[in-house]
């Protein structure tokens, strides 16, 4: 560590470039990184991203053509009739895909404007909310179409100015709703649990509004999964429901469900756009891969010639080491630690500095889907060890890029030719 610190104070600018460089190639990876684990790491309430299914889209076409399909959200009917009773999950929620903004009130009070998420009973089973007071609405609520509703902890301070307010009553546009629960906030970033008044989608018409002789509405769904592991098992069970409702969709109406090998995993869910196109995760993932490349790539031949030219100083001292007896694995080795434990130092301030930043500029950096709102981000949600450990691989496939040639060169080279050039 002397030496290292001795190095670095003798060459100052090329070791201020180095560093440099090194933190912004490891800041731009880890932006990189960040913006793909939002997507896919969990944190509450969606903290088992891990062992959900997403169903957003599917499509209904006729029996003999694909290009006239109609493509949108499924209806309650479609989710009750194929996805409600699989057994094989630990639980199946149905909710609108989409939040939509409404004003809440209490009478004679200023309204609040709040993003409602309409839902069944078991969407808080799915999704692990914190609830701060009181409960989810019941099944019962649910069956029977009462007007309750969980709210955020934040729209509950907004309307009652307390957090307090289990049972009390208030306006959403004009229809009075009881409070059920109050929640903790919930950023915008949990692309399926998003919302901050969530109310029974069967206390409005929301159950109604279908097309497709019934098969298709405003409904998304998603499971979660007992384990990763029976993700397969969940697969083969709605094909097999699937098959029965096409063949009677056939003898009905002549149509059929398109599924497109839903349901996604929450990764494979993060890249689709289109209801009529399956989304390419390894296309993807490829691009990903290319992006990592180019910005390892490109600072590693910058940072491979100052390597190249802070050995060239030290020739004299490399051929000494030689004479004394050092091995020339023993001096590449020495050459790329030195090199390493630099470009860790400098890995770690480039992973500070992108901690920073994403979480002052998470909501401009982080756009969310489906979602006007500004995300809230945290850095329990931007921080995770694996995030870490990203950073430290990073930072030793740049250290082999930028030292492991000039290295070799510089222990392979004659101990005359460099005490001799050393000399000159």
């Amino acid at each position: 560590m002397k030496h290292i610190i001795y190095e670095l104070k003798s060459q100052p600018v090329i070791a201020g470039v180095t560093l440099v460089g090194t933190a912004l190639a490891i800041f731009l990876i880890m932006v990189v990184v960040m913006l793909q684990q939002v997507k896919t790491a969990g944190f509450s309430p969606e903290s088992n991203r891990d062992r959900m299914l997403h169903w957003r889209y599917t499509s209904v076409a006729p029996e003999d053509s694909e290009e006239d399909s109609s493509n949108s959200p499924l209806s309650y009917k479609t989710i009750k009739e194929h996805l409600l009773p699989l057994t094989t999950p630990e639980a199946v929620t149905a909710y609108c895909m989409f939040t939509s903004s409404h004003s809440a009130a209490i009478p004679g009070e200023q309204t609040v404007a709040a993003d409602v998420k309409e839902t069944d009973h078991t969407f808080f089973d799915v999704f692990d909310f914190h609830f701060i007071a009181g409960a989810p609405y019941t099944e019962a609520d649910f069956q029977s179409g009462l007007p309750r509703a969980v709210i955020t902890e934040s729209v509950a301070r907004n309307i009652f100015k307390s957090a307090d307010v289990v049972g009390r009553e208030f306006l959403l546009d004009t229809a009075p709703y009881v409070v059920s629960g109050v929640v903790k906030d919930v950023s915008s970033l949990a692309d399926h649990a998003y919302g901050q008044i969530f109310i029974p989608f069967t206390s409005t018409d929301m159950i109604n509004d279908t097309w497709e002789n019934g098969y298709m509405g405003m409904l998304s769904a998603t499971i979660l999964a007992r384990s990763e592991s029976d993700f397969p098992a969940i697969r083969d069970e709605i094909a097999r429901r699937g098959e029965a409702i096409n063949t009677n969709m056939r003898e009905t109406s002549g149509s059929r469900f398109i599924w497109r090998n839903r349901p996604y995993t929450t990764e494979k869910d993060a890249v689709a756009h289109w209801a009529n196109i399956e989304p390419d995760l390894d296309g993807d993932r490829r691009s990903r891969l290319i992006t990592f490349l180019i910005l390892l790539i490109v600072p590693a031949i910058n940072l491979s010639s100052m390597t190249q030219s802070r050995l060239r100083r030290r020739t004299a001292e490399i051929a000494v080491r030689r004479a004394f007896g050092a091995s020339a694995s023993r001096i590449m080795s020495s050459i790329v630690m030195e090199n390493f434990i630099t470009t860790c130092l400098a890995g770690i301030i480039g992973l500070v500095l992108c901690l920073l930043f994403a979480w002052i500029y998470g909501g401009s950096l982080f756009a969310a889907r489906d979602s006007a709102a500004t995300p809230d981000v945290s850095l329990t949600m931007l921080f995770r060890w694996s995030t870490f450990l990203w950073a430290l691989l990073f930072c030793f496939i740049l250290n082999l890029l930028c030292s492991g040639y000039p290295a070799w060169r510089a222990s392979r080279q004659s101990i005359v030719n460099s005490l001799a050039g050393a000399s000159r």
